[in-house]
């Protein structure tokens, strides 16, 4: 199941930044979620990771509580568009069941399948996927931090 909204990179307004060089470069992206969002399993697109570039870390930021219950994971993209479990992609979510967005705030994470992550020369679209439901509707944002392979 899809989201009601896509985000801005699902819909093609939002491009990711492409480091020019040895630098960091953050990305911020977002996920309107309406109430009827709020079922186990849906999932969309929220974010890029460009082409030739790895992760670093990760913020994930709620600015309004998103209620009781409320659990996601984050990945990257297989071709279903579920959360990838290939080796190359992290061997699975990156982030898994975190409930960040249940009461809303902001949380610094550096996922372990960042170390595993293998450079691709094309861009990999990035997932969250709802893994318990809330009861709120709101955005959930995510803030990637990367830089060149």
């Amino acid at each position: 199941m899809a989201f009601k909204q896509l985000s801005a990179v699902a819909a093609g307004h939002q491009a990711p930044i492409t480091p020019g060089g040895s630098e960091l470069v953050r990305s911020r992206f977002g996920q309107p979620l309406a109430v009827a969002d709020h079922t186990v399993g849906a999932r969309g697109v929220i974010g890029i990771l460009p082409a030739g570039t790895l992760p670093v870390s990760l913020f994930i930021r709620v600015p309004a509580a998103l209620g009781a219950g409320f659990k996601a994971s984050i990945g990257l993209a297989d071709a279903a568009g579920d959360i990838s479990a290939a080796a190359d992609d992290g061997g699975g979510a990156w982030v898994t069941d975190n409930d960040a967005g249940a009461a809303g705030g902001y949380v610094h994470l550096v996922p372990a399948a960042f170390a595993k992550l293998v450079p691709k020369d094309e861009d990999r679209r990035i997932v969250l996927k709802i893994t318990g439901a809330g009861t709120a509707a709101g955005l959930f944002a995510l803030d990637l931090i990367y830089t060149n392979a």
